[in-house]
């Protein structure tokens, strides 16, 4: 008898929503499957529990970036219950989709991904399968490390904040709302204001320290990542090395800020954007002192008292493709 199959469809995800799910359709049709309605990460963790008790082998997430991210944070939960982690498929669910576009699964029908699920069960399928590490952030504000692929901190975090809450309203997160936004920017930095009434691009205390260089001052922004792009195909970071975390900081003020920007977004990044005052490295670790928005794949972590921050990196993560 084959393991069984763990199915998570977020139904407020922006496409889900839109759409309906394609998985909850393939559900109806598979007597081994799981159907988990994700409604709440307090809720997702006794879930994920469940599944491992019931020994799932493998869990297709169908939301976007922010429910994968809860998957993730949950199975890896050391208390998750997983003898051994089950592999992971992504199916686009949400407005970012981050993730799904490095390494998700084309399955636009209930039949494709029901076809898809059969063949997987298969012992001599020959599918493919990546393998990527996600960053893993822990502080005294969580229960379990926060497991995701983009973090970002200062100006940048709050931008991200207002093109979700006040350009295009919550659940709009896509790659053309980060557009328009940046295209706000580029043409009027100063004039964005948060809810606070301060320009969101301003300084915000950090520091940052790692095994190679440590950080300290007033900085614009810092954007870290595992994968290899972003989305509008933006490759921000040019450290050499081959540590897993790929880091970026701005310190303040930006020098030359639209032609940084340009640059950025047509891809003319180097070792040249120091005139700029950004740096980029390839690291293993960073550990952060800082009092402001952290956001983790379109989610806000929670702030520690401590203002203490550790980004380290999963192993491998199994992924079908």
């Amino acid at each position: 008898m084959s393991a069984p199959v763990g199915l998570v469809v977020n139904p407020r995800s922006h496409t889900v929503l839109r759409k309906g799910s394609v998985l909850g359709a393939a559900a109806r049709h598979m007597q081994d499957a799981l159907l988990v309605q994700f409604n709440g990460m307090g809720q997702l963790e006794t879930q994920m529990a469940g599944l491992a008790r019931q020994g799932v082998r493998q869990i297709y997430v169908e939301g976007g970036d922010g429910t994968l991210q809860a998957v993730l944070t949950a199975c890896l939960a050391p208390g998750a219950g997983f003898d051994v982690l089950p592999d992971f498929a992504i199916l686009p669910g949400g407005s970012t989709n981050l993730a799904y576009k490095v390494f998700g699964l084309k399955l636009k029908t209930s039949e494709a991904a029901l076809g898809y699920i059969q063949q997987r069960a298969r012992p001599d399928h020959r599918l493919a399968t990546a393998r990527p590490q996600a960053l893993a952030i822990d502080s005294a504000s969580l229960a379990n490390p926060a497991i995701g692929f983009l973090l970002s901190t200062g100006s940048l975090a709050r931008a991200m904040v207002y093109t979700q809450q006040e350009l295009h309203g919550e659940g709009h997160r896509g790659s053309l709302a980060i557009a328009g936004a940046l295209a706000r920017f580029m043409v009027s930095p100063s004039r964005h204001l948060g809810q606070d009434g301060e320009p969101l691009l301003r300084p915000s205390p950090l520091t940052a320290t790692t095994s190679q260089f440590r950080v300290n001052g007033d900085h614009a922004l810092s954007l870290m990542t595992t994968l290899p792009t972003l989305s509008l195909r933006l490759r921000p970071y040019w450290g050499e090395g081959a540590a897993p975390i790929a880091f970026t900081h701005a310190s303040w003020p930006i020098r030359g800020l639209h032609m940084a920007l340009l640059k950025v977004m047509t891809g003319q990044t180097g070792r040249h954007m120091v005139r700029h005052g950004l740096v980029s490295h390839r690291v293993d670790g960073i550990s952060l002192e800082y009092k402001g928005p952290v956001m983790l794949d379109g989610e806000i972590l929670p702030a520690p008292e401590d203002e203490l921050f550790s980004v380290g990196v999963t192993p491998p993560i199994r992924f079908m493709r």
